[in-house]
């Protein structure tokens, strides 16, 4: 895609595993939905691979896991919890 003044502009998209550690670092409540599809799409199978994930991709040392462990487990369970609802509907 060419730009204003004849320049190009790269678009990069997430994978799904990023994408999902990037969630699990927002803690946002609206992507709690999100994480259970891609928890349903990558068939992770307990919250702890997910954390897991996140600290893979960021690090024990992150900037961006400021909260700790424990609290990106809440995080998990309650995106296991939706990926579950999303299951019983399908």
């Amino acid at each position: 895609m060419a730009a204003p003044g004849g320049s190009s502009t790269a678009i990069q998209l997430a994978d799904l595993p990023t994408l999902a550690a990037m969630k699990v670092a927002a803690e946002r409540p609206k992507d709690i939905a999100d994480l259970g599809h891609i928890i349903n799409t990558l068939d992770f199978k307990d919250p702890g691979e997910l954390v897991d994930l996140a600290y893979a991709k960021y690090g024990d040392d992150s900037m961006t896991l400021t909260q700790g462990r424990d609290n990106y487990e809440i995080v998990a369970e309650e995106a296991f919890k939706a990926a579950k609802a999303i299951r019983a509907k399908a």
